[in-house]
């Protein structure tokens, strides 16, 4: 299941707000693993059952496993699984709605199960299928504000994807995308791809969130904007980029180019047609890609 679009889910069935999302995205990794909501997703106990626990330990001082056993709710076995079982993406956001009054355990139980079946999410099985699924979410995604996508650009968000969860961290959720004329960045990268057809990608970012992307990216613990965060973003769109080139040639047999990754702070961008901007959020802060195609 593509934890990172059940956020952008909620949102299209209006079911939280944006500020809502952000706010239990930013504070997921403050947040500690409810036993009760891994025990309605791995179909232990239901919700009800849970917020009878959660009633009960208003007026006794028990942990939540003792009282679901001696209530008969779970097993000893099914209690160590539980403790020792590391909570998904999108459960840790769906807690957090739950904590901040969005939505009841109810509620989230549901909406997990109609993102599963809306999506098929629970009938994939090969790596080939998963990646199929992916671009059919992204493409979803797309369509709330652009038509006419070029393929090319699905290949693109699909990798791009990817090498966010493989080189960045799997925790984050992309927002709807933004059509627009004009944008100033804060902390931008930006890099040309051109030949067949041509590219240009953007990734902004505010100073903190740029130092905690570079930190993630390159494994050390950077404390201050300096050109070390600068070239660990760029090298990131080039490291990107450059794999997108690689895929189109061996799978299309077409030759793009690509252009050395500039810097672009506090810079003014404007283009004659329409920009995509998509933004995603990770707990550190939001990433904002935009793209001229």
């Amino acid at each position: 299941m593509y934890a990172q679009f059940f956020g952008n889910y909620l949102l299209s069935k209006r079911a939280v707000s944006t500020e809502q999302l952000i706010k239990a995205i930013e504070e997921q990794h403050t947040k500690h693993t409810k036993i009760g909501t891994l025990a309605v997703h791995m179909n232990y106990m239901s919700a009800s059952q849970v917020n009878s626990i959660l009633i009960r330990q208003t007026h006794e001082n028990k942990r939540f496993g003792e009282i679901a056993i001696e209530a008969g709710f779970l097993t000893e076995e099914q209690v160590e699984t539980l403790l020792h079982q590391q909570m998904p993406i999108y459960l840790q956001i769906g807690q957090g709605l739950v904590e901040n009054g969005a939505l009841t355990d109810e509620e989230l139980d549901n909406l997990i199960t109609s993102y599963q079946e809306e999506n098929e999410l629970s009938q994939l099985e090969t790596a080939s299928e998963q990646q199929e699924n992916l671009q059919l979410l992204i493409q979803n995604l797309l369509l709330i504000s652009v038509t006419n996508i070029p393929s090319y650009l699905l290949q693109y968000l699909t990798l791009l994807f990817n090498d966010l969860i493989r080189f960045i961290g799997e925790d984050f959720t992309p927002l709807n995308p933004i059509l627009c004329t004009e944008y100033v960045t804060n902390h931008c990268s930006a890099q040309i791809i051109n030949g067949e057809f041509s590219l240009t990608s953007y990734l902004d970012l505010e100073e903190e969130s740029a130092i905690a992307f570079a930190s993630r990216y390159v494994q050390e613990d950077f404390q201050d904007y300096d050109e070390y965060v600068q070239a660990s973003i760029e090298d990131f769109l080039n490291l990107h980029n450059g794999l997108f080139n690689v895929n189109v040639s061996n799978e299309k047999s077409i030759e793009l180019e690509l252009e050395p990754p500039v810097s672009l702070q506090n810079t003014y961008i404007s283009s004659s047609t329409k920009m995509i901007l998509l933004p995603i959020i990770y707990p550190f802060g939001t990433l904002n890609f935009f793209f001229k195609i």
